[in-house]
């Protein structure tokens, strides 16, 4: 094989592993991002399944335009790279990352071998987009819709086994308390994974479109009832023998789902596979085509310039940065009903903070009060996580309607003010107050609080100023009873004055 061609190899897997250094941050937190990681070795058998059978390559003709759009993606590479270091959680960014590594792979793939070429590699090199994650709109679209048809269809059959139960959103009411469909449950984990194996089944064993469509739907099919049946056996445990044999029976019958689904799409393809696939092209011993030498080089050098650049910009400002007020939360052990509320399991491996605690009692006028604090230490964790999870992302999943957002709203506490956005969610009636708070641990020393609202104002702002995450806390407090939001607000400024307290270990 020509210097040349390794060299080209090179760049490719620079321009991935970039890529795929990102991606790993939801890989490696996210659970239904986990499969992640088999996705590169998966889309490599598929390319060199590929290269065993490729095509004599033709003439691409001019390489005028493929050169001028590959040099535009990268130069293009520069600002994304800048944007995605200040918002690692920004789903776009990754997406527009993503398909810039693909439009580059699928140029030089066309300037080696030509149109044949192009055709015949598209598949494996596009297999990839399946590891990085969907946009959040989208996301969230799916996993709720997902969870309340869940457990709908789960009331539906528990009626039939006589089991009486009410749906409230995602959360299921038996006699013996409410049961939550989580992300697990709904089968948006399974969904994934199921996605991913039948694209590589059906590449594989190069199906037509036909028969790969066929493969496709029986695969969601089949994640989706696996899951109605997980959910169904679990809410029944829960009837017949109480919450404890929920939790002995839940990673067991997510791992049993998990293999069904498997088995299930395995067998489909196997069957599939007896009937015609796509004919393989004849082999070709044609040596392909090499770009020139220092462009490849060329290519290489600025990649890594554009990382370097990018750590620059940030480290530069990042020396001007100035440590912001520590404080923690002075639990009310004394109030009335004082008790803690645990942060469940799933709950807690997706925002895989550092540290969680949620508590609750009522106030002298009977209303209802629920905090809960998370801490992340810094790391490139901090931001993603804490942004994904707002309330009004995670409450409508247990039922509640957002009424308003009524916007952030400075709230003086001791010597400093903490930056709180204020909901409004209903649920049967009833009306919940919403507080929520991002406090970060470093900021710029000419501004002591900083308020980012995730708009896409907001979000560029951040690259200008150099700002990345560098640990922060989340504080939400939500109160029950109070009969307008004003009135929510009194009541909140006056607790905060004694449930937050200024720490006296400030760090260095």
């Amino acid at each position: 094989m020509p210097a040349n061609h390794w060299l080209a190899a090179g760049v490719a897997g620079l321009i991935w592993i970039l890529l795929f250094v990102r991606l790993n941050v939801d890989w490696s937190t996210n659970p239904q991002y986990n499969y992640g990681l088999m996705v590169p070795i998966l889309a490599l058998a598929l390319l060199w399944k590929r290269w065993s059978i490729r095509p004599a390559t033709a003439p691409s003709g001019r390489l005028t335009v493929p050169a001028i759009g590959a040099g535009a993606l990268l130069l293009l590479w520069l600002p994304i790279r800048l944007v995605e270091e200040a918002n690692p959680e920004w789903r776009l960014v990754l997406w527009a990352h993503a398909l810039s590594a693909v439009a580059l792979t699928l140029l030089a793939a066309y300037s080696f071998g030509g149109r044949p070429w192009l055709r015949h590699f598209a598949f494996p090199i596009g297999f990839l987009l399946i590891a990085v994650p969907w946009p959040t709109g989208i996301e969230q679209t799916v996993i709720q819709n997902l969870m309340r048809f869940v457990a709908m269809i789960t009331v539906e059959l528990l009626d039939v086994m006589n089991i009486p139960a009410v749906q409230h959103g995602n959360i299921i009411e038996i006699s013996r308390g409410m049961v939550g469909v989580d992300e697990a449950c709904s089968g948006v984990r399974s969904l994934q994974t199921t996605l991913l194996v039948c694209l590589f089944l059906g590449e594989f064993y190069r199906f037509t479109w036909l028969k790969r469509g066929w493969l496709l739907a029986g695969g969601i099919l089949l994640a989706v009832v696996a899951n109605i049946g997980r959910t169904l056996f679990l809410v029944w445990a829960v009837s017949a023998h109480g919450f404890e044999s929920m939790h002995d029976w839940h990673d067991a019958a997510g791992i049993t789902v998990l293999f069904v689904v498997m088995v299930g799409v395995w067998i489909l393809a196997l069957r599939l596979r007896t009937t015609q696939t796509e004919p393989a092209p004849t082999p070709s011993e044609t040596a392909p085509r090499g770009l020139p030498r220092s462009i490849l080089a060329g290519m290489a050098c600025w990649l890594l310039l554009v990382e370097g650049a990018v750590e620059w910009w940030y480290r530069a400002h990042e020396s001007d940065l100035a440590r912001s007020v520590r404080w923690s939360v002075a639990w009310p052990e004394e109030q009335p009903g004082f008790r803690n509320l645990e942060i469940g399991e799933t709950a807690l491996g997706m925002l895989r903070c550092d540290e969680a605690r949620g508590a609750g009692w009522r106030d002298a006028k009977g209303y209802q009060w629920k905090l809960n604090l998370l801490r992340w230490e810094p790391g490139r964790n901090s931001a993603q996580l804490a942004k994904s999870h707002r309330p009004e992302i995670c409450l409508p999943g247990a039922g509640l309607q957002l009424s308003a957002d009524l916007g952030v709203v400075p709230i003086s506490v001791t010597d400093f003010d903490l930056p709180v956005r204020r909901y409004v969610f209903t649920q049967q009636g009833r009306v919940l107050h919403v507080f929520y708070s991002i406090w970060e641990d470093r900021v710029p020393k000419r501004q002591h609080v900083l308020v980012e609202d995730g708009s896409i104002a907001s979000r560029f702002a951040a690259v200008a100023a150099g700002k990345r995450h560098l640990g922060q806390q989340v504080l939400q407090i939500a109160i029950l009873g109070p009969t307008n939001a004003e009135e929510a607000l009194r009541l909140l400024r006056s607790e905060l004055k004694t449930l937050i307290r200024k720490s006296s270990n400030l760090g260095s």
